[in-house]
């Protein structure tokens, strides 16, 4: 095995240790497994992650605790940002992770890709995985990241990276239209 796949492989797991041992609570939404530390994490989420003028798209889907507002804000923003992008892929599973901080954010990119960045959300395409600071979280944010799922999965061959952002910038303009 090539020394580049092996550092590879080697990171992905110390990622998965790191996520898994820690995060221990999750939802299964009808498209993502959410996957947080505890529910403080999961309440401060959902409060963040304010839908405003488009409450609509929740109306009908019933509410009766904090997971299951969240469980349906999560499929109805990633309908919408399928709806803003024209693009409805077949969209197999995958996972966000609520973590605490930018902070947090950061260690885990650089888990990933041994490079330091201060995002206070990213898409990581390998793991097909939404990592997302709780406390940096909003709506448009969250829609931009689900718009790089989006955009993943509908193309064959991935778009170069300035076309990924430019179409994630383009749903956060167009969220509420």
């Amino acid at each position: 095995m090539r020394a580049g796949m092996t550092k590879f492989m080697v990171t992905v797991a110390l990622v998965t240790a790191l996520v898994s041992a820690s995060y221990g609570a999750e939802i299964e939404t009808r498209y993502a497994t959410l996957v947080y530390a505890q529910e403080d994490l999961l309440k401060t989420f959902n409060k963040e992650v304010r839908l405003g003028g488009l409450s609509y798209l929740v109306r009908n889907r019933t509410s009766i605790t904090v997971a299951d507002e969240v469980k349906n804000k999560v499929d109805a923003i990633i309908e919408k940002v399928q709806s803003v992008l024209a693009m409805f892929p077949k969209m197999p599973r995958f996972k966000i992770v609520l973590l605490s901080s930018t902070s947090d954010v950061a260690k885990v990119y650089k888990a990933l890709y041994l490079k330091n960045a201060d995002y206070i959300a990213f898409y990581s395409p390998r793991e097909k995985t939404v990592y997302v600071s709780v406390d940096d979280a909003s709506l448009h944010v969250f829609a931009h990241e689900l718009a790089h799922v989006v955009i993943d999965h509908y193309f064959g061959i991935a778009p170069p990276t300035h076309i990924h952002e430019v179409l994630a910038q383009y749903v956060e303009a167009h969220l509420e239209d």
